[in-house]
């Protein structure tokens, strides 16, 4: 029986457990009511959209927003996701005991409020209850950690989008024989392999079988689309391009932040890296959308924040 949590002992587990769940209803409070005020400081058109930036009042709405963020503390980018949040959640449909995050992430489903309602059933305590990954399950995200058979099929999928990838991740895995056996057990796999395993035989019938297996004794080769390589190559260095932009960007930043330690910045050098940082912030936003659901599209104030505008 599992004694400790962590460093620390169930029941102190528990007790922080329910001293967390708390905060985070009073943070989820306060959230919504600074989401309220910059509704009040700068409304959505009621007919659907952002008020355009700069148009319609003095300051316009990015200013209005940024000077609020400014007086108070938080970044802009910080200050519009709570108005949006807010304005898709009108104050009789925001649930009570349930996180400002489940409510953002859930603001774009069809039938939010009535999604919201009913929670999922926690696999792991049994109750019906909303977090995170449920959240993001509901709204067709995919989530940092699959913990479903579902889930996990799928993250091998997406990871196995390229040929070539899935050509060697299906060698390694029929090599396990309880594998093997209940693929086998699929008709259609079945099938599929025993044609595979003709189309091989015809090809080596019509080229020279010695040289087609000449210094390739413990390996066989398959034909692939030359198209398809290609493809499966672009994906497959996207792919590593973003992640090598993260890394890149954690790495420069380990190396760089700690050398900071005693500096003192000008105002105009402190307002340029809260501009930078709010775009680092915008972009993270932005790819996390992106994979999870697919979609790159921008809207007007992040299109304008990333053009530097």
């Amino acid at each position: 029986m599992v004694q400790t949590v962590g460093s620390v002992p169930c029941e102190r587990f528990d007790d922080l457990v329910d001293r967390s769940v708390e905060l985070v209803r009073v943070m989820t409070g306060c959230q919504f009511a600074l989401g309220d005020i910059a509704l009040e400081i700068a409304p959505l058109r009621t007919h659907g959209g952002n008020m355009a930036l700069g148009e319609g009042e003095e300051l316009g709405v990015e200013d209005a927003l940024r000077l609020f963020a400014e007086q108070t503390g938080l970044s802009f980018h910080t200050v519009r996701t709570y108005r949006w949040v807010a304005a898709r959640w009108p104050k009789d449909q925001r649930q009570e005991g349930v996180s400002f995050e489940v409510h953002r992430i859930l603001a774009s489903t069809p039938d939010a409020y009535e999604l919201i309602q009913h929670p999922p059933a926690n696999e792991r305590t049994g109750r019906c209850e909303w977090s995170g990954d449920a959240a993001k399950r509901a709204a067709g995200w995919a989530t940092a950690t699959p913990v479903t058979v579902e889930e996990k099929v799928e993250a091998i999928r997406d990871l196995a989008q390229d040929e070539q990838v899935a050509a060697q991740a299906a060698c390694d895995l029929l090599h396990r024989p309880e594998v093997a056996f209940r693929a086998m057990r699929d008709r259609q796999a079945r099938e599929l392999v025993n044609q595979a395993q003709f189309d091989q035989a015809d090809l080596a019938e019509e080229s020279d079988e010695e040289e087609w297996w000449e210094g390739n004794d413990a390996e066989e080769d398959s034909v692939v689309d030359p198209v398809a390589i290609v493809r499966g190559f672009h994906r497959s260095m996207e792919f590593t391009d973003l992640i090598g932009v993260c890394q890149g960007f954690v790495a420069g930043a380990s190396r760089l932040v700690p050398k900071l330690r005693g500096r003192e910045f000008s105002e105009s050098q402190l307002a340029l890296v809260t501009r930078q940082v709010e775009k680092i912030r915008a972009t993270a936003d932005w790819i996390e959308t992106a994979v999870s659901t697919g979609r790159v599209d921008l809207d007007e104030a992040l299109a304008e924040l990333l053009r530097g505008q």
